[in-house]
């Protein structure tokens, strides 16, 4: 007997290591069963060390240089599409209805280029001369004046008006716009004049937080005032102290994704300097000086003066792919005390494969053009998808279907993930709940951090049970929202979990590479994912939705007054369209609900997404504000309490 349990110890080891059978000749003469105890243990053995093996060989293709970063618009983003595609085949899960549903695809703009030289045109007129024709100055496009990204395309012909720095700045008691608006015609309609930077730029003892760079310094930040002033285009002019009088990269106050429709040009200081020395009698070294020893605006209207001609900016847009496969429900009848699991009802597991390709300004190092990785943003992510996918697909069919998706276009503001929350191939009333993943690279020992706890019924208990059985710990966000895909869903109030191993300073630079993640760690992960999509598909009773009122994550926020909207990034331009809106937020309170868009502020006009930031940024925390909203085709005016900075 002794002999015979020998034999089928070794033979159960013998598909594994040699090292597996030496340990079971020495345990085989303890009895059978614990021979075929350190067999089995050796089987586990050798399945983690091939999921490990796949999830090394999946992070390093997905983050390799040849796929550029997994950028839009790229090759290499294409390439890690159809990889995503041919790695849910060959495990046997399919596109929801034939081969072509396989990618849901969607309008994503890229960027925006300047176009020909002869669409792109300027000269600015002055008052009549000696002889009773207007002066014109023709300005050379490249060398006198260049568009920037950040403006609209058409023709234009607009009155001229010095502004100053631009800058609009309550806590700071400074508005270059107030002399503007008070003078005949008002602002609005007009080409400002801004000079770069902000006052008192070398002072260290500026209320313009001393001699650093504060946010009014930042040209999107000038951009989104003007717009919030209405006024009719935006000139650059670079200030005094500036290294000299180049013209800026088309792209320097930003790449254009916004929309605007006001020309936003920049013309070389010299050109500027003659037209307001002319009109107002002094040159802009002399009233900048003025501006910054007194802290006192100088901004006045340019009358007689126009600026006109023509912008072409070219917005570059690709199509961006959802990748999508399905694992069929089989169903479950009434049992006792259970109700029957219809097999239309979904669980969706998804991850983003897109990342910010060679930098720009989404890098945290943005002045370098370099392939960013992405290999723990989100490499990891995608990696685990598939091999939770392979994992549940080999086990076989659940009571509920199980859903895969990789996203596109989270990097640009979660547009796959909106794009399918609005557009789902699965009906929103049949999903159960999303299980989002997103930077799993990193894992630091057991902890985790697991948004949406509080999300639906039962996922708190289910979550703690779970972390108890997989030897793992977590900080725990009940809330919904997040900057990340789950966020799309949980808006359409879906309920959801988002697991993220925590943020690194590699993050968003180049050097996340495929050599600093923690493959053990994703092995573990692979393993609680695929039980807590597995319960998800089999509790008799789907987790209800619950509102959470929950913390914020907003570009830009942290010190302006708390809202509380979540914006639809699918819908841009035209003004800040939402989503829906936080639990008890301000938004709520005040009657803002998902699909307003947000085209006023107080007195300040919005019309994309910077404008809305800015425009919080001029009041202050328990401040009431009239908000006007388009709704259902019509203006509605509300008012908001705003809360305290969050």
């Amino acid at each position: 007997m002794e002999s015979s349990g020998l034999e089928v110890a070794c033979k159960e080891s013998a598909v594994f290591s040699s090292r597996i059978c030496s340990w079971s000749v020495r345990l085989v003469w303890g009895g059978v069963v614990a021979a075929l105890v350190v067999g089995w243990a050796g089987a586990d053995e050798g399945a983690e060390a091939g999921r490990r093996e796949r999830l090394r060989q999946a992070v390093e293709w997905l983050a390799a240089p040849e796929r550029e970063g997994r950028g839009p618009g790229t090759p290499g983003i294409d390439a890690a599409a159809e990889w995503v595609a041919e790695q849910f085949a060959a495990i046997g899960v399919r596109p929801p209805a034939d081969e072509a549903a396989a990618f849901q695809q969607f309008a994503m703009t890229l960027d925006a280029k300047l176009g020909p030289p002869a669409e792109n045109v300027a000269e600015i007129v002055g008052p009549p001369g000696p002889d009773g024709q207007p002066v014109i100055t023709r300005l050379e496009l490249g060398r006198d004046f260049t568009p920037l990204a950040a403006g609209g395309s058409g023709a234009f012909d607009l009155p001229l008006a010095f502004a100053g720095y631009g800058i609009t700045a309550p806590a700071e008691k400074y508005d270059d716009y107030a002399p503007l608006a008070a003078a005949p015609g008002g602002v609005k309609g007009r080409a400002a004049i801004v000079l770069r930077q902000e006052p008192q730029k070398d002072d260290p003892h500026s209320v313009f937080a001393g001699n650093q760079a504060s946010q009014h310094a930042a040209l999107v930040r000038k951009v989104a005032n003007a717009s919030e002033h209405e006024v009719g285009g935006l000139v650059f002019c670079n200030d005094a102290d500036a290294d000299g009088d180049t013209l800026m990269a088309f792209t320097r106050a930003g790449e254009g994704t916004e929309k605007r429709s006001l020309p936003v040009l920049q013309i070389r200081r010299s050109v500027v300097d003659d037209v307001v020395r002319r009109s107002l009698g002094r040159g802009l070294g002399e009233i900048q000086k003025s501006i910054d020893e007194s802290l006192e605006p100088a901004s006045k209207p340019l009358e007689g003066w126009r600026i006109r001609g023509r912008t072409a900016i070219k917005r570059v847009e690709t199509q961006g792919r959802n990748v999508l496969a399905v694992m069929p429900g089989r169903g479950a009848p009434a049992a006792e005390g259970r109700p029957a699991i219809p097999a239309a009802e979904t669980v969706v597991l998804g991850a983003h494969y897109d990342h910010i390709g060679y930098g720009g300004a989404n890098s945290a190092e943005p002045g370098k053009r370099a392939v960013h990785h992405g290999a723990d943003d989100n490499a990891s992510g995608t990696a685990l998808l598939v091999e939770v996918a392979r994992q549940l697909a080999a086990a076989g069919p659940l009571p509920r279907r199980i859903l895969f998706v990789a996203f596109s276009g989270e990097e640009r503001g979660l547009l796959g993930s909106g794009y399918y929350a609005a557009n789902p191939v699965v009906p929103l009333g049949d999903t159960v709940a999303m299980v989002n993943l997103d930077m799993v690279g990193r894992l630091d020992g057991d902890k985790l951090v697991m948004h949406g706890t509080g999300t639906g019924t039962g996922l708190d208990a289910l979550v703690d049970r779970l972390l108890g059985q997989h030897r793992f710990t977590a900080a725990k966000e009940p809330g919904g929202f997040g900057p990340s895909d789950h966020a799309s869903f949980y808006a359409k109030k879906v309920p959801v979990l988002h697991l993220f191993t925590g943020s690194h300073a590699d993050y968003h630079r180049p050097s996340d590479t495929a050599d600093k993640i923690n493959y053990d760690g994703m092995v573990r992960l692979a393993a609680l994912v695929a039980d807590i999509v597995r319960e998800l598909a089999t509790a008799p009773e789907r987790p209800a939705y619950i509102e959470v009122a929950s913390k914020m994550f907003a570009r830009g926020g942290g010190d302006r007054p708390y809202f509380g909207s979540i914006p639809d990034f699918g819908k841009p331009g035209g003004g800040y369209a939402i989503s829906g809106v936080a639990k008890d937020s301000p938004a709520a309170q005040g009657g803002l609900r998902g699909g307003d868009l947000i085209v006023r502020i107080g007195g300040s006009a919005i019309t994309a997404l910077e404008d809305f930031d800015s425009a919080l940024r001029k009041h202050k925390g328990g401040e009431k504000v009239p908000v006007v909203v388009k709704r259902d085709g019509q203006e509605v005016t509300l008012e908001v309490v705003l809360g305290q900075p969050r």
